[in-house]
Order: C-alpha cells, then sequence, then structure tokens
C-alpha cells in the first residue's frame, strides 16, 4: 500500500508470512502516522484510553476504524479491575454510561463486552482481564525497575466456565475463527 518505503519494503521481504501490528500509541508526528498508513498494518486501540473524561478521545470504539486492533489494555497497562479500582470516578461513571455498564454483567465484562463489540479487525483482552484479577497481577510498569514480566496465570485458573464464557463473547461478536 501507499508510496515506496524502504523499511516496509524490507519488511515485508524478510518476513512475508508474518501479519503485523503497528504500535502507534503515545505521541505521533504527521510523518509517522503517515507511514503507518502507509504499511497497511493496523494501528493499535486500547479501551481503556478512551475514558478520560477531560478530554475529546479517539480511543472510543465508535471511532475505532476497521484496519485496527482493539486491546482492554496492554501489557505496559493497568488490569481492567486496576483501572476500575484507580481511575477518576468521572472517568469511571464516563465507561459506566457510554458501555452501559451494570454490575449483573459485572463492570470487567461489560469492557470486554465493548473491546469485542468494535469494528476493529482484531480484538486483544489480556488474562488478567478476563480471570478479573487487579493490580498484582499487572505485567509491565514501564520505567520501574524490577517486578516486571514476573505474573504468571495460576494452574486451575482457566476453568471449563470462564472458557465457555470467552467463547461465548468472541462468538456473539463474530470473533470466532471460521
Amino acid at each position: 500500500k501507499g508510496p515506496d518505503h524502504a523499511f516496509i519494503n524490507t519488511i515485508r521481504q524478510a518476513l512475508p508470512e508474518l501479519d503485523f501490528i503497528a504500535e502507534d500509541l503515545g505521541y505521533m508526528t504527521p510523518e509517522v502516522r503517515q507511514l503507518q498508513l502507509d504499511s497497511g498494518y493496523p494501528g493499535m486501540k486500547v479501551l481503556e484510553f478512551g475514558f478520560d473524561s477531560r478530554e475529546e478521545s479517539d480511543y472510543l470504539p465508535h471511532l475505532y476504524p476497521e484496519d485496527s486492533v482493539c486491546y482492554t489494555g496492554t501489557h505496559d497497562n493497568v488490569t481492567l479491575k486496576q483501572w476500575f479500582d484507580e481511575a477518576a470516578p468521572e472517568d469511571v461513571a464516563m465507561a459506566k454510561a457510554y458501555l452501559g455498564l451494570n454490575e449483573e454483567e459485572g463492570y470487567i465484562w461489560g469492557m470486554i463486552r465493548g473491546a469485542m463489540g468494535s469494528v476493529s479487525r482484531l480484538c486483544v483482552v489480556q488474562m488478567q482481564d478476563y480471570l478479573e484479577l487487579g493490580a498484582e497481577s499487572r505485567m509491565n510498569s514501564p520505567g520501574v525497575l524490577g517486578g516486571n514480566w514476573t505474573w504468571r496465570m495460576q494452574p486451575g485458573s482457566c476453568t471449563d466456565q470462564l472458557a465457555d464464557r470467552i467463547r461465548w463473547i468472541t462468538g456473539l461478536y463474530g470473533r470466532l475463527p471460521e
């Protein structure tokens, strides 16, 4: 796609069988944004980022392009439970209103539903979010030495009931493999 970019062409030639996701988070210059668009690689949309009540956000699902990957959060973010525990009350209220979150479904599963229901090509949900775990299971804290990348799923955590629920919500939104 797009103009001839030696960097992107080199990646495609070296690894033609791999699909890539462009990490387009943080400050994006117009040139970098254009390179990502020209590459044809989908960008990242992090649902947690959408609910900052102080400013408009392009991380709300109704604004996602199809050529994107929706994440509930990434390895560098807090888990959904931690987000609900620590986010500003106004931000939580915005998420509740936007996604129609309720206690019956559970706020975390409502967020997962919001991600699954996006038009993004792919949806990535961390296991910690499926398990509804909090701060103790955060994968990585950028800029902090030590304690990162130590979380491990405990034996028995992935029950048949959880697998059925994941399969159900994945199927509900047409995300099961064909």
